[in-house]
């Protein structure tokens, strides 16, 4: 199932997308007719993850889409399927950005952590602060944690995903490279875009087999496969578990295929006016207007 959240007259609560994001419909978790289904959960995508999402999809499945809890996918507005509880990502982790910028493989996953409040959704605007310098895009696929985890074996580790999202991981390189760590850069409000949906982990049977890309005012600047990921999205999450507790709504964010902006000639920066649309195969497009903001104090 695809899980989404969206507001509808002005309240915001969880639903199912069921056939094409423009053209299908949005059955409302939240309306009187799907209330059984839920079992007493409210209509929350964070809920449904705490629950364990696999065992909501079981009884929504039995239950069945209500007629009457239908909309029409083209009058709801959808935001970021949830809000995460912790961003680990995952810098220089696919072969061809590797191979990009002349650069060795890492020995091991090199790891950041993103602020849960850097998160917006489909549609929102990325905000770039004046005077901020280069920041640039990043398309990346997002594995979401479904169960309490550490020390997983790396064999094991998909059985621990809940769902997968596509996620822009939006740093500010100059920064970046001004304070010779991530720390900063990929942490001001607005930098991770998430959506437009949460497909559970039996729609994504191979998550080193998706083609992911990104364009910006329709020019195409990345174009890749989760195949070239140095680790794979099991490795990372065996990785991370070993450092620490994993928990549901945990976002690992998986890194990013050759062409982001520091790397082409000339240096393709996000600016004020443009759109970006970031696509991961089975899990639809996240489209992000950018304007700018206040004057970078720092």
């Amino acid at each position: 199932m695809r899980f989404v959240t969206f507001r509808h007259e002005g309240r915001e609560r969880a639903g199912v997308l069921d056939g094409d994001a423009a053209t299908g419909s949005v059955v409302d978790l939240g309306h009187e007719a799907m209330r059984a289904a839920l079992g007493g959960l409210p209509p929350s995508v964070e809920a449904f993850l705490e629950h364990g999402l696999a065992d909501v999809v079981a009884a929504v499945a039995r239950h069945g889409f209500a007629d009457d809890a239908r909309l029409p996918a083209g009058a709801v507005a959808l935001l970021a399927p949830y809000r995460p509880r912790r961003i680990v990502g995952a810098a220089f982790n696919f072969r061809d950005a590797l191979a990009e910028r002349g650069m060795p493989s890492p020995a091991a996953p090199v790891l950041f952590e993103k602020l849960p409040e850097t998160v917006v959704g489909p549609g929102d605007a990325i905000v770039l602060p004046a005077g901020i310098g280069g920041v640039t895009y990043e398309a990346e696929l997002a594995a979401v944690i479904g169960r309490v985890c550490r020390d997983v074996d790396e064999a094991d580790a998909l059985s621990v995903v809940a769902g997968y999202a596509a996620f822009n991981d939006v740093s500010a390189s100059a920064l970046i490279k001004r304070d010779g760590r991530f720390d900063r850069g990929k942490n001001l409000p607005t930098f991770g875009p998430l959506g437009p949906w949460l497909a559970t982990a039996d729609e994504i049977p191979d998550p080193q087999a998706l083609r992911l890309g990104l364009a910006m005012d329709g020019e195409t600047l990345q174009d890749g496969t989760t195949a070239d990921m140095l680790f794979g999205v099991a490795a990372l999450i065996a990785h991370v578990s070993r450092a620490g507790e994993l928990r549901p709504g945990d976002l690992i964010a998986t890194g990013t295929p050759a062409g982001v902006a520091p790397v082409r000639n000339p240096p393709t920066w996000l600016r004020p006016g443009s759109t970006v649309a970031l696509w991961v195969d089975r899990l639809g497009t996240l489209s992000n207007p950018v304007v700018e903001g206040a004057t970078f104090d720092g």
